[in-house]
């Protein structure tokens, strides 16, 4: 898989990002959502679409955590068949684009369900992950 960087945005810009997956035979091309918090004595950083998180004791350790764990899931996505890794996108609610067969398009998140459950939901980072 290609690097992953995480961006940091104006939060005005984050909220319109469209988040998307462009699957290769054995590369992924994404932009994702991603929230960081801390939930206890714990930073947690969260990629909603993808269903994966990292944590960590400080910020930097749970994103550092989170692209370790990106990494393994776009790993495992590889080395199931198309077949299965198009069932596996479609339960976590990506949708097969139609026109470009490799394209998938996230089905609406409810962002509450994802602050719901940081310590302090009005001071959680979103940040866009992408590949490079």
């Amino acid at each position: 898989m290609s690097s992953l960087i995480i961006k940091e945005l104006p939060k005005s810009k984050v909220e319109t990002v469209v988040e998307k997956l462009v699957l290769n035979a054995h590369t992924l091309k994404a932009n994702l959502k991603c929230y960081t918090g801390q939930q206890g004595d714990f930073w947690v950083s969260i990629i909603p679409s993808l269903n994966v998180s990292g944590y960590g004791k400080t910020e930097k350790e749970s994103i550092k955590d989170l692209n370790y764990n990106a990494t393994l899931f776009c790993d495992d996505l590889f080395s199931v068949t198309e077949t299965q890794r198009r069932g596996e996108l479609n339960r976590l609610g990506w949708v097969l684009n139609k026109l470009f067969k490799k394209k998938y398009s996230k089905s609406y998140i409810d962002e509450n369900g994802v602050l719901q459950n940081f310590d302090f939901p009005e001071k959680v980072k979103k940040t866009i992950l992408e590949t490079i």
